[in-house]
């Protein structure tokens, strides 16, 4: 079966190309030819542009001139941001099977682009989060198909913590002609239960539908040959700096993390240039994570990694209901005063954990599997 997804795969967010070449690679092993219909949108890839021009002059050829001025002294400064933005570029070209580019939905309506697909699915992530896509985009429904073909979508997260009645309005007529609908949290599937006639599955995220085995074929081994505390932060976080510093203490480990400027004492180093092979690798050797990422929380349970992680400002239901699925509530700390008192962190009892990944992962194939026939 020919299956063509939709999910944001391009933002140089590790988590982003990590689910869509999840989805793919399970629908790979399961016997269909899956490719990710390539949405290049402004919306997504302008948040990661690392250049802008400007127009300083009215004379072309003089702007012309300052701004190869400016990218050559970009490159020398930011080495780091240069290096990270050609990993995931390569990794969305090489290791992801995409289509061409399409920049906008006028072009996915226009050009057909569901045509060639017996099934399309809108794949995982924020893909239903309009402060995440910049508006609701119909694209993400899959309205520029306007046949009959069967449309799913699988693990979509809506990420807030509620919607507008625009917003609303706009789930309900959009969801109509899905065959068959799965959230990633449960808060999701409480939307939208009042506003399709439709049943609503909640199903793991992608990255979930495969084993370890399958990330080892992708993973580039840690740099670091020491034991260290591998701290992750999206955004701008004091209480991830504090946790991690009072963590590095308490464990008497060095930190490793992912800015490009020094943030902590004894740092043993950084990785700011990372693409996605190297951070599956730098999760793996870490002895201890701190993060407050959804992904990188997940990859730390994949590889049996002691971990904390910290609600993200803005999107914090997702990794709630995550580590709530894995019995893992005591590893969400919201602030440095939450820590355990006598500084003893307990490590993950991983067996009881793979027995309820297992479940989640029959359950969210069954979905697949049933929806696909």
């Amino acid at each position: 079966m020919k299956i063509g997804i939709i999910t944001i795969n391009s933002a140089y967010n590790y988590g982003c190309v990590l689910q869509a070449w999840s989805l793919q690679r399970y629908l790979e092993k399961e016997g269909h030819r899956a490719l990710i219909i390539n949405c290049r949108f402004p919306e997504i890839d302008e948040e990661y542009r690392l250049f802008v021009k400007r127009k300083r002059f009215a004379n072309s050829g003089m702007n012309m001139i300052y701004n190869g001025l400016r990218l050559i002294k970009f490159h020398l400064t930011e080495r780091e941001r240069v290096r990270k933005a050609k990993k995931f570029e390569n990794f969305i070209r090489r290791t992801m099977h995409t289509t061409k580019p399409f920049t906008s939905y006028k072009e996915l309506e226009e050009q057909n682009a569901g045509e060639p697909y017996d099934v399309l699915i809108t794949g995982s992530d924020q893909v239903w989060n309009s402060s995440i896509t910049k508006g609701l985009n119909p694209a993400y429904f899959l309205a520029f198909d306007h046949t009959e073909k069967r449309k799913i979508s699988y693990a979509s997260s809506i990420g807030k913590t509620e919607l507008t009645i625009e917003e609303q309005e706009f789930f309900a007529k959009n969801l109509q002609k899905y065959s068959a609908i799965s959230v990633r949290e449960q808060s999701a599937k409480e939307f939208l239960i009042p506003l399709v006639d439709k049943e609503i599955s909640v199903v793991a995220d992608p990255t979930l539908l495969l084993e370890k085995s399958d990330f080892d074929t992708l993973k580039k081994p840690s740099r670091f040959h020491q034991e260290y505390l591998l701290v992750h932060i999206i955004g701008e976080d004091e209480n991830v700096k504090k946790i991690a510093a009072a963590m590095s203490r308490t464990l008497n480990l060095p930190i490793v993390q992912n800015r490009g400027k020094k943030q902590y004492d004894g740092e043993l180093g950084r990785f700011a240039d990372a693409g996605p092979k190297e951070f599956i690798g730098l999760i793996e050797g870490a002895s201890f994570v701190v993060t407050n990422s959804f992904h990188a929380t997940l990859f730390a349970i994949l590889y049996e990694r002691n971990f904390i992680t910290v609600p993200h400002k803005l999107y914090p239901e997702r990794m709630r209901y995550l580590l709530e699925q894995m019995g893992l509530s005591d590893h969400l700390v919201e602030g440095e005063a939450k820590l355990p008192e006598d500084g003893k962190i307990l490590m993950p009892d991983y067996e009881k954990v793979k027995l309820r990944i297992r479940t989640l992962q029959e359950n969210s194939r069954e979905f697949l599997k049933n929806n696909l026939l």
